[in-house]
């Protein structure tokens, strides 16, 4: 389930002469792979001068806003699947002294599948930063595979292997995490004067000082005035500033240009802006950023409906002639629990099967039987890969069924009408197209329908294909 998190972050150490901005993050935290982008809304106080904000990883895109005084943001995680921690930053620009910046961590978390060597069947939970996963038995050959999710700044996890062979025993195994930190330059103003001075403060999760960096500035004299906050000044003759800085055990590395005007800027305090105007810099290692213009305005992506349709087709077999096509048509409901990992669904189908028995005293009888399913399911995904998932079904309602009964013997058919209950058990493949999916479904299940003239088995095995549709 979704936390709503309303971040309070201190201000700079040393730039403390006003408030953090109020910052609320939907999620609060990333599962790369699974979490596509994060909704990002920031108050600025009224006559607050323009919002300026960057990344330190990722897209941060600025959004239309309903209310004058808050600013909304779109911002979508790297394009990697290792654990790493992202940092925003919101800042305005002041003629008096370095900005005033709030800081933003984002958590982004790595999904591992770790495979556990022990003894056949045992059962294995592995617990990393605190969060258990599992259990997961061991197969045949004593290997468990278990998912987990890794946070940054985390390289091991405890194991847990319980065993009706042997005693209950805890390890700790390494996790192959790359030792990246983030590290996030923000010049202020967003164009230097030529002239005159700037500021420049390079950040991760913490302010990064100056002993801690390897600091190339092309196009201008630094002097550092507090821990990390450096005064810029532009050379005579320089057009742009390069800014080149690594972290001195080359965890994290940025660079970042700005431009130098002729004319010396003068700030003066702007009315609230109807709409959102951010310039806006995105900082990665190893690419040259200028100011960014802002795209048209586009709305935030609507909240997952819970409501799905779903339809399948196939054929079952349940031994001699009890063997036909099938087809249903179902309804499904994603509970808010867990992540969205369990569904409620209700079914409505159809089955038929045909035989042609010798009968004695009776000749050939053909008999057909038609039956109509009706349904209750739980669902549940048992494991998600990227696109692909597979998901585990239980189910069982009545089934009603029609029986009809030709022969030479018979001046006319005899028909027959009855009810049974069909129980079921499903393994569901599903591959995820958007807001369509393909479904391949194996399925076992029981319905007798025995009577006086009718004895046939409309459950067994059954194979179908099908579409869910997510409204």
């Amino acid at each position: 389930m979704r936390v709503l998190l309303t971040l309070l972050l201190l201000a700079l150490p040393g730039l403390a002469g006003a408030e953090p901005l109020p910052v609320t993050l939907l999620p609060s935290e990333v599962v790369l792979g699974r979490d596509p982008v994060v909704v990002v809304r920031v108050k600025a106080p009224p006559g607050a001068p323009p919002l300026r904000a960057a990344a330190s990883t990722g897209r941060l895109t600025p959004q239309r806003s309903s209310t004058p005084e808050e600013f909304l943001f779109i911002w979508t995680p790297p394009d990697i699947r290792y654990p790493l921690l992202a940092v925003l930053a919101f800042w305005t620009d002041s003629p008096a002294g370095p900005p005033e910046i709030t800081r933003v961590p984002i958590p982004l978390l790595g999904r591992n599948e770790l495979t556990v060597d022990t003894a056949a069947g045992a059962q294995v939970v592995v617990e990393v930063a605190g969060r258990s996963f599992g259990p997961a038995r061991a197969d045949r050959r004593g290997k468990a595979k278990v998912t987990v999710q890794v946070p940054p700044g985390v390289s091991k996890a405890s194991v847990r292997v319980t065993s009706t062979r042997q005693r209950p025993s805890l390890r700790t195994i390494p996790l192959d995490v790359p030792p990246e930190q983030p590290l996030l330059a923000v010049m202020s103003p967003e164009s230097l004067p030529a002239g005159g001075d700037g500021w420049l403060v390079l950040m991760g999760e913490q302010p990064v000082p100056g002993s801690e960096l390897r600091l190339r500035v092309k196009g201008a004299s630094t002097r550092e005035e507090l821990p990390s906050v450096f005064r810029v000044k532009p050379e005579p003759g320089a057009n742009a500033v390069v800014v080149e800085a690594q972290r001195a055990d080359g965890t994290g590395s940025t660079r970042l240009t700005t431009h130098v005007v002729a004319a010396v800027v003068r700030f003066t305090p702007a009315p609230a802006p109807p709409a959102l105007v951010v310039p806006l810099a995105r900082v990665t290692p190893a690419l040259v950023l200028g100011p960014v213009v802002a795209p048209p305005p586009r709305p935030p992506p609507p909240p997952a409906h819970p409501f799905s349709v779903q339809v399948l087709a196939g054929g079952f077999l349940a031994g001699g002639d009890n063997r036909g096509p099938l087809a249903s048509l179902g309804v499904g409901y994603q509970l808010p629990l867990l992540d969205g990992r369990f569904a409620l669904e209700a079914e409505a189908g159809l089955r038929r099967s045909t035989s042609h028995a010798l009968v004695e005293g009776l000749g050939t009888v053909d008999s057909r039987v038609l039956a109509s399913p009706l349904l209750l399911s739980v669902r549940g995904r048992a494991f998600e890969l990227g696109r692909f998932s597979l998901h585990g079904r239980v189910g069982a309602g009545p089934t009603y069924y029609n029986h009809r009964a030709t022969s030479s013997f018979f001046d006319t058919p005899l028909v027959q009408q009855g009810r049974t209950f069909m129980g079921f058990v499903a393994a569901q493949a599903v591959w995820r197209l958007g807001a369509v999916s393909t479904l391949l479904e194996v399925r076992a299940g029981r319905a007798a329908a025995s009577a006086s003239l009718v004895d046939a088995q409309l459950g067994g095995l059954s194979a179908c294909v099908g579409l869910r549709y997510r409204l």
